[in-house]
């Protein structure tokens, strides 16, 4: 309960700091009797935390506190809405979520809310009126008088006076501030790094030469009138929201779900359709009949490139009902939007993983488009898993939460198989279109370094020579993958990271993918300094120059991160294609799935096995899943589509199930090869990794770890099912920005036993870890095993 009932209003509140800092837990805070009838769960307030005032969100309020001392209790300073903006299923969220993904709930809420959300003071710094009037003394350099020198002095000139018998860092800082008038601490400890800011400061500010004050900044009440005006489409007529006509199939899907929304009711359902069977139709239609009962819907895609293309499907049918939430926009966008959502102003969301946090009020209906997806896993800082917190969002709301995927997880698949989900399939495309016909061709009969087989070279003739649309896919960004001296075999490779540089041919650059480092390539071996380096490999901008070759006169783009850096380039790419002005797209990941462009008839996939040789147990099912989403891209129009699988590994049953598009058999290979080695979803995981400066330190931090768990093994009931423990090892990416990486495997059937050692191992390592450089991070249910 998050409230209490009495006569008088509560007095006290336990109040959540969005903080990445150690606070473990709710802090107690007194209401101010001015502030007691109008605080309840889920504002925000501004409250003091150290020498600081920043942003918390009241939790539970309470007529007594359990501190001893209540009257050392502070007090909240003020409210900053005059209504809840945290909704109670999502402090509920919020607060499992901290517990199971093993994270701070501070850290959590800082990932939760947008930036504006959460302010926090900075103190601001300034010369003091007093001294500010005070007459300069000058000697006269050229006959003037005092007077003239004064006259003529422009008025950001700090007097003599004011820094007579100050030190030379007081008189550097009082000359900055002099020159700039009002700044911020942090600005000063930038520009002076070498002092100790906090004594000078205080001496100044107790001879009256400065002012230091508090200022928490606010965005503007303008800025929540200004949403975006004209840009978001007028609210669609009912005329308008009819004019889709549902398949067969897709009556029978959407007719099994509209029980669930007219009587709110926590149900899975797994939407396993093959691709283009309109699974985002019935999203839609069962969005449309959640807002007309009154309740607001949610609906998540797994990357920013899905979610432009959703947006304007869902703007086109709600208009200004619809509100937008990714880390792709900029954060006054994203804090109006936010901002939308909490105030009820807009009651459906569309967003990529972090919406799953949506303040939405009454929610109805939660849709996970893509379930399957890598990209719901967060990779940093708190690392949670978007599905999963969607299915437990629908517990604690008592609502009904869609999982849709042509190829489900595995982990979705057996839910449905024990009957925890239920499972809806669509077979077929709308309007009976045939899915793709796939070839698989085997590289190994093709000369080495081959880009486009024969049969791709001549299918891509034959496209563009009958005015379609071809889509080229290889998950490797640059030109080359490295660079190797053919003379004495030296690799060019990351100072910082155990991995080598891509050669970019923009710019001719060396670029490492996970630290960001670059460096102009070279023409010479830095070992040997022969002229003999060479690319090895290849990647989406070869591929762009091998196919301007091929095709002089077809209009091409490439999409990959390196090409739509900046701002709207993904829009515009996106919109160029959908319009056919441009004849052959190149591509990662970022066009592998969701895009519905009726005239690509033609898709090539470069090297189907190249993600099939990562150390990692989901190797064969993220390539099966991709393989068979970038083949669903062909034939989603009149016209029939065509696929080629290009591979060294033609015989390798990912490959060959996703040739046929047969997630069944792909499921019954994989699953029993999980359930011979004990993996998920036979099990559940946490990996455990350590990383920091100096290797072997990290090693006896995550040794100390490993003992201690063994421990705690030990001290089981009999009978209980014990974790295995993997590890410690280095692991597979063993030096990433500079810091020497760890990692220790944790693998047990019962999900509560492995979670509550974790837990308690985890808290005590805290407790009595020595060196504050290593950093300890706790990945429940992991998905990137490198």
């Amino acid at each position: 309960m998050l409230n209490a009932k009495n006569s008088s209003p509560p007095a006290f509140a336990s109040v959540a700091i969005a903080s990445s800092s150690g606070l473990q837990k709710e802090l107690s805070y007194a209401i101010p009797d001015a502030l007691r009838s109008r605080i309840f769960p889920g504002m925000r307030v501004l409250v003091p935390l150290n020498n600081r005032k920043i942003t918390g969100i009241v939790t539970f309020v309470k007529f007594s506190s359990d501190l001893s001392a209540e009257k050392n209790i502070k007090d909240i300073l003020d409210i900053l809405d005059e209504d809840t903006v945290f909704p109670e299923d999502l402090i509920l969220l919020w607060q499992w979520a901290a517990n199971y993904y093993v994270v701070r709930p501070g850290e959590l809420l800082k990932t939760i809310l947008p930036s504006g959300v959460r302010s926090e003071s900075v103190r601001m710094v300034k010369i003091t009126n007093r001294e500010k009037t005070r007459k300069p003394k000058r000697v006269p350099q050229d006959g003037r008088s005092d007077e003239d020198t004064q006259a003529s002095a422009p008025a950001s000139v700090v007097p003599e006076e004011f820094t007579q018998a100050r030190t030379e860092a007081e008189k550097a800082i009082l000359s900055f501030l002099g020159e700039k008038g009002r700044v911020t601490t942090k600005t000063l400890k930038n520009r002076f790094p070498a002092l100790v800011l906090g004594r000078v400061l205080e001496r100044l500010e107790q001879q009256g030469a400065i002012e230091m004050r508090e200022h928490v900044p606010r965005m503007p009440r303008s800025s929540l009138s200004s949403l975006g005006e004209g840009s978001t489409p007028p609210l669609p007529t009912e005329a308008g929201l009819s004019a889709f006509t549902l398949s067969l199939e897709q009556r029978g899907a959407l007719e099994k779900i509209i029980p669930t929304l007219e009587t709110p009711t926590f149900s899975v359902f797994l939407m396993q359709g093959v691709t283009g069977s309109g699974k985002t139709e019935i999203y839609l239609q069962a969005a449309r009949k959640t807002l007309a009962l009154g309740r607001s819907a949610l609906i998540l895609a797994p990357e920013i490139a899905l979610t432009t293309q959703l947006v304007a499907q869902v703007r086109g049918r709600f208009g200004a009902q619809a509100a937008v939430l990714h880390s792709g926009l900029v954060p006054s966008e994203r804090w109006r939007e936010w901002h939308r959502v909490a105030r009820g102003e807009a009651t459906i969301v569309v967003g990529a993983r972090s919406a799953v946090f949506a303040p939405l009020r009454n929610l109805g209906l939660i849709v996970v488009d893509e379930e399957h997806d890598a990209s719901y896993k967060q990779g940093e800082g708190a690392r949670y898993n978007a599905r999963d917190l969607a299915v437990m969002r629908g517990q604690i709301l008592g609502c009904p939460v869609i999982l849709g995927s042509a190829t489900p997880a595995l982990e979705t698949h057996i839910n449905t198989q024990g009957g925890r989900y239920a499972r809806i399939e669509l077979t077929e495309r709308i309007e009976s279109r045939p899915l793709p016909q796939v070839e698989v061709i085997d590289l190994r009969q093709e000369p080495a370094g081959t880009i486009f087989s024969g049969p791709l070279r001549q299918a891509l003739l034959d496209n563009y020579e009958a005015g379609k649309q071809s889509l080229l896919f290889l998950n490797r960004r640059g030109y080359a993958n490295y660079l190797q001296c053919r003379q004495c075999g030296e690799v060019i490779s990351c100072g910082q990271c155990s991995v080598t540089m891509t050669f970019h041919l923009h710019g001719r650059t060396l670029q490492c993918h996970y630290c960001g480092r670059y460096q102009p390539a070279m023409d010479n071996c830095p070992a040997c300094h022969e002229p003999a380096l060479e690319g090895s490999g290849f990647g989406t901008e070869q591929v762009e120059e091998e196919l301007a070759r091929l095709l002089p006169q077809a209009r091409s783009a490439r999409l990959d991160r390196d090409s739509v850096s900046r701002r709207g380039t993904l829009e515009r790419v996106l919109n160029a294609w959908q319009a056919h002005e441009i004849d052959v797209l190149i591509g990662t990941q970022m066009v592998a799935k969701g895009h519905d462009v009726p005239g690509v008839t033609l898709v090539g996939v470069l090297r189907a096995d190249s993600s099939l040789h990562f150390p990692d147990f989901r190797a064969a099912e993220r390539t099966f899943q991709v393989l068979t989403q970038v083949a669903g891209r062909a034939g989603r129009g009149d016209d029939p589509g065509r696929v080629l699988l290009q591979t060294y590994l033609p015989d390798h049953y990912s490959v060959r199930c996703a040739a046929r598009q047969d997630f069944a058999r792909f499921a019954a290979y994989e699953l029993r090869y999980r359930k011979q080695l004990g993996y998920p979803p036979y099990s559940r995981m946490v990996n455990i990794r350590c990383d920091g400066p100096d290797g072997e330190e990290v090693r006896e931090v995550l040794t100390r770890f490993a003992e201690a768990f063994q421990t705690a093994l030990h001290k089981l009931p009999q009978g209980t099912a014990l974790p295995t423990v993997l590890g410690p090892a280095p692991a597979p990416l063993e030096r990433v920005k500079g810091r020497e990486r760890w990692q220790l495997l944790l693998r047990g059937e019962d999900r509560r036993t492995l979670h509550a050692l974790v837990k308690s191992t985890y808290e005590e390592l805290r407790l009595h870890q020595r060196s504050a450089k290593v950093r300890v991070i706790v990945d429940v249910d992991p998905y990137d095993m490198l």
